[in-house]
């Protein structure tokens, strides 16, 4: 059972195409719930296409384990797992195609982004949820994982501290764009 587990959705924010390619920032953001409360919000801006999403990741503040929203955040910016000195789930609701992920890579970076990104994809573990299959990269036990999921299972298969990190990084980098600050 657990008792008072503090966890993070982390996700990014919205970001004009013309911003790829390191030409713009966007939101990365960690909202942290306790229970159904929201305990923490924390934020800062990585670079689309870049690879500062693991330094900034680092820096949030964060609760006992990270629920991430893929491994890929502002494009191929990307959270490298190897880096994370915590308890994370990499979650996805569906499989990744890995043919096109691979090619974008392949088409548009030349360093070990394409690596990492692509073997975490091709790792993932599938855990049937009360809400359906999920895949899940992680560092934790896989029956805590579910068990961490099913909890913020509320409405649909993606977890309620992944939900609100992503309407909350997607209004605020639409703001912030509003106002010509990134």
């Amino acid at each position: 059972m657990i008792i008072r587990l503090l966890v993070s959705g982390i996700d990014d924010g919205y970001f004009p195409l013309g911003y790829k390619k390191n030409k713009g920032k966007t939101v990365l953001i960690s909202v942290t719930y306790e229970g159904f409360k929201i305990y923490n919000i924390d934020f800062d801006l990585i670079s689309v296409d870049g690879e500062d999403a693991s330094t900034v990741f680092g820096k949030l503040e964060k609760g006992d384990i990270s629920l991430l929203d893929g491994i890929t955040f502002g494009g191929f910016n990307y959270i490298n797992p190897s880096l994370i000195n915590s308890n994370y789930i990499i979650f996805y609701s569906s499989r990744p195609n890995l043919t096109k992920v691979s090619y974008a890579l392949a088409k548009h970076f030349y360093d070990n982004r394409r690596n990492i990104i692509l073997n975490v994809m091709s790792n993932l573990l599938r855990i049937s949820t009360k809400k359906g299959d999920v895949f899940i990269y992680t560092n934790i036990k896989a029956n805590e994982a579910k068990e961490i999921i099913e909890k913020y299972q509320v409405f649909d298969k993606i977890p309620e501290p992944l939900k609100t990190a992503h309407e909350l990084s997607s209004s605020l980098s639409k703001f912030l764009l509003s106002k010509k600050i990134i």
